[in-house]
């Protein structure tokens, strides 16, 4: 399908932001924009009609938008769980972006909406693939609503179940690479951390393209921007 075909979901409880961004996808040729006021009208949505990507807010009444992804993910939906999926947050609220790069998130947008960074990181989602092998893992992934609506007094506990425990021997043989030299399959050596100490990704994790791009849009957030990582390691 061509881009302007692609069938788009928006789910925020704010009918005014549900506005802006229907009139501002349409600008940029999208035909076919499906709205929703919350996640359980999302999955309600989903369950009649099929989409190619969903754009959702966080903090919303009757399902959130974290939970929706999380049961998007985990194949709790009529969706596909590699549905690519934008979350609208400010880059500041550390909770959720941790929570959601838990649940490969295909990109985060901030408002006020851009057109220029919205349609890249449209067009970066929808090339995203997201293995539905893993929707096991996904349902592991602890979503605390009160907590989040707190935002930046809130530290969530740092996502583990998907990193190895690396051997002393494997950590010390490392390779340092910039941010922008992060590929799949590289493991990490290192917790990639914020500059406020939130974990966003700990050592033992081996890299999928999601995170790869996360990393890459999150960089103005980032402790620093070079790390330790096995080189081309990838367990099993």
């Amino acid at each position: 399908d061509s881009f302007e075909r692609k069938r788009i979901l928006l789910v925020d409880d704010d009918p005014f932001i549900l506005g802006v961004l229907e009139k501002l996808l349409g600008l940029l040729g999208l035909e076919t924009i499906l709205k929703a006021g919350d996640g359980e009208q999302a999955l309600a949505l989903l369950k009649d009609t099929a989409v190619d990507l969903l754009i959702t807010d966080v903090l919303m009444p009757n399902l959130d938008g974290l939970s929706l992804l999380k049961k998007i993910r985990s194949g709790q939906s009529s969706a596909a769980a590699s549905l690519p999926c934008i979350v609208v947050s400010s880059l500041d609220d550390e909770a959720t972006l941790a929570t959601a790069l838990a649940l490969d998130v295909n990109g985060f947008v901030q408002k006020p909406f851009k057109a220029p960074i919205l349609i890249k990181r449209l067009l970066i989602a929808l090339s995203e693939t997201v293995s539905e092998s893993l929707d096991h893992l996904y349902s592991d992934v602890v979503i605390d609503v009160d907590r989040l609506q707190l935002g930046a007094h809130y530290q969530p506990k740092p996502t583990t179940h998907q990193a190895q425990h690396i051997p002393l021997e494997r950590r010390e043989k490392y390779t340092v690479v910039s941010l922008f030299q992060l590929r799949p399959d590289m493991q990490l050596a290192e917790d990639i951390k914020t500059k406020s100490g939130t974990v966003l990704l700990s050592a033992g994790f081996t890299l999928n393209q999601t995170r790869v791009h996360r990393m890459w849009e999150l960089e103005g957030n980032l402790e620093k921007t070079s790390f330790r990582v096995l080189a081309g390691f990838s367990a099993g």
